[in-house]
């Protein structure tokens, strides 16, 4: 009887697989309608599993939604403090040296990371206004490199920082500093004005730390840009350069 009763057990197991993978075998219907029955059963099978995995996405989909507004609302809580700072040096004529320890001690408390470009352009001015060129030429560094896009901006922010670096006497630094400049600015279509004036620099240091050939190669591009874009000052002074260079 053992026997029997086992063996009538597993009879009963193979049919019940047998109507189950027979389930849909009458179906008749479009596929689209077949895919959503099988979808719905397979719901109904499986609800507590679902239901456990769709609230454990929705826990961590609600998480990163916090997280993300939680961000936002300290920058903009950030933007503020930063506005009122600013106004009230402004409305108090607070020295130069006051101005820029607040703005440190701003740059260092902040929590998102999102106003440095802010606070180190500020920085970078007021440094230079005081005349300590290096650090007003680091901040403005720091900047361009955080800088992805717009290019003319962060070609700009190097210029610039390359004209500190000159101020500071610093001419290896200043000339890395308007090469990148150079580069970078290089593909606008525009604004060849400010592109000439980089070639120059760069072509100008380039002559006066010995470098010959990229001299006369930043030079070049100088001329070679439209004239009525790029202005005739700067031609005058890449073309005196180079005329220079052809008699050394």
């Amino acid at each position: 009887m053992d026997k029997f009763h086992k063996k009538n057990i597993i009879e009963q197991k193979k049919q019940a697989e047998l109507i189950q993978k027979d389930e849909f075998a009458d179906f008749e219907g479009s596929k689209a309608e077949f895919v959503f029955l099988r979808f719905t059963h397979f719901l109904s099978k499986n609800r507590k599993t679902v239901f456990i995995s769709l609230a454990s996405a929705i826990v961590v989909l609600a998480g990163v939604i916090g997280f993300f507004e939680y961000r936002q609302y300290l920058f903009e809580k950030e933007t503020v403090t930063l506005e009122d700072l600013k106004l009230t040096h402004q409305k108090a004529n607070v020295s130069l040296d006051a101005q820029i320890q607040s703005l440190e001690v701003f740059l260092q408390n902040q929590s998102t990371g999102r106003m440095e470009l802010r606070v180190w352009k500020d920085l970078s001015k007021l440094y230079a206004e005081k005349g300590e060129f290096g650090k007003a030429a680091s901040y403005l560094e720091d900047a361009a490199k955080k800088i992805d896009t717009p290019k003319e901006i962060k070609a700009l922010y190097f210029y610039l920082a390359g004209n500190y670096r000159e101020r500071e006497k610093n001419t290896i630094k200043s000339l890395e500093n308007y090469k990148i400049a150079a580069v970078v600015i290089e593909p606008a279509r525009e604004l060849n004005g400010f592109k000439a004036w980089s070639y120059y620099q760069a072509g100008r240091l380039s002559y006066l730390t010995g470098d010959k050939a990229s001299a006369k190669q930043f030079l070049e591009k100088a001329l070679k840009l439209d004239s009525a874009e790029s202005g005739e000052d700067v031609k005058l002074l890449a073309s005196y350069l180079l005329l220079k260079l052809g008699k050394n």
